[in-house]
């Protein structure tokens, strides 16, 4: 499903990404007018165009399916001329759009369980005239944007689901944060009572409280694990989608699945080694960069970046991401992983489930579980800020 131009009284705001080959060809985002959007919007098509449903944008990017056919020319797929001959076949509908991950979590969830109608849905908590207004006035098709998905790939969760989702969404909006925690249990994930089982056949789940942090490791349940190092993720939402997804009792398996996805992971290796073998990174401040005027000439700017600042910066960063240890910027997850598979490539992530680098006892993440050391490759913060593009103005 194409989605129509934006009108001029329209209020979204469309960017577009278009290289700047002053500086390699890297990509700019550029805000649009009215205007340019009239004349840019139908060079691209469903595959090329991203909406933020949360910050009402668009953003068109040829990069992100350089395979893509634009949808033409905007007039001549709303006024044809005249003359045009019909064709004489019908053509044969464009398959659906793939799901997304949110719409596959509802669908395994009500593929595989039944949710009986609860009444405390609307009676454990003290309603208010927002809330019944809220519920009784929100369409579907407005909630499924809400969260940032399109109604038009939702066409199989019955009524009463819709409703329980439509009840806690509700709760959430209308809720001040004081009273969150009076949600019904059996409307959210992990509650006392939920509707969604967080078990399964296959893997375990448990975990390590840390000084500043908490981790979950995930274990097959009835087997061996086939690798040395142990799964672990530090965020709650992850462990339970493991145990939501049907990825067998492979943690091979299962850290692929997520290593794919650019969620951050540890494989944690036990090892007993002397603690003079660890030792402080060498740091990466780039203090070189950019010119410093005379202070006495307070009209012009006392930092003025240069072309050759980022070539400096790009050499550093090629020469970091070949270093053994790089590897955990593809643990990392997030934004530091897709800018570590913008350097080394999608060719590189099985190796990262190898196991640690030589770099990971002296440099990398040291933990004591239960009298027994653990060492896995992790970034310190300067090098995450590093990797962002960050440096330092004397």
């Amino acid at each position: 499903m194409n989605h129509g131009i934006p009108g001029k009284s329209s209020t979204v705001v469309v960017f577009k990404w278009q290289p700047n080959y002053d500086f390699g060809g890297f990509l700019e985002r550029v805000r649009l007018t009215k205007a340019e959007v009239l004349t840019s919007w139908m060079s691209y098509n469903q595959s090329t165009r991203v909406y933020d449903s949360f910050r009402n944008e668009w953003d068109l990017c040829d990069a992100l399916d350089p395979t893509s056919v634009p949808d033409g020319d905007w007039e001549e797929d709303n006024f044809p001329p005249a003359s045009a001959l019909a064709p004489s076949e019908p053509t044969a509908p464009p398959p659906p759009p793939p799901l997304s991950s949110f719409l596959r979590d509802i669908e395994t969830y009500f593929g595989q369980y039944e949710v009986a109608p609860s009444a405390q849905y609307t009676r454990s908590v003290e309603r208010s005239t927002t809330f019944d207004d809220w519920t009784r006035k929100t369409q579907w098709a407005h909630l499924c944007k809400l969260v940032g998905d399109d109604p038009m790939n939702i066409v199989s969760i019955p009524e009463a689901q819709k409703h329980v989702i439509t009840c806690f969404i509700g709760y959430l909006v209308t809720l001040p944060q004081s009273q969150l925690s009076d949600i019904p249990p059996d409307l959210w994930d992990l509650g006392p009572n939920p509707s969604l089982s967080t078990s399964n056949a296959h893997i375990r789940v448990s975990y390590v409280q840390q000084p500043k942090q908490r981790f979950y490791i995930i274990e097959p349940r009835l087997s061996f694990s086939l690798v040395p190092w142990k799964l672990a993720v530090s965020d709650a939402i992850t462990a339970v989608m493991c145990l939501r997804r049907d990825w067998g009792s492979d943690i091979l398996t299962i850290a692929r699945n997520l290593l794919e996805k650019g969620i951050a992971i540890k494989t944690l290796l036990p090892m007993s080694v002397s603690p003079r073998a660890r030792r402080p990174l060498t740091e990466l401040h780039t203090y070189s960069l950019g010119h410093v005027y005379p202070p006495n000439n307070n009209k012009l700017p006392r930092f003025r970046p240069v072309y050759a600042d980022y070539i400096v910066y790009e050499q550093h960063h090629h020469e970091f991401m070949n270093q053994p240890r790089a590897r955990a910027a593809l643990l990392h997850g997030g934004l530091v992983w897709r800018l570590a598979l913008h350097s080394l490539g999608f060719d590189v992530l099985p190796s990262v489930l190898d196991g640690i680098s030589r770099e990971a006892v002296p440099f990398g993440l040291m933990l004591d579980v239960n009298s027994q050391t653990y060492f896995d490759d992790e970034l310190s913060e300067e090098e995450v800020d590093f990797m962002c593009g960050t440096y330092y103005v004397p």
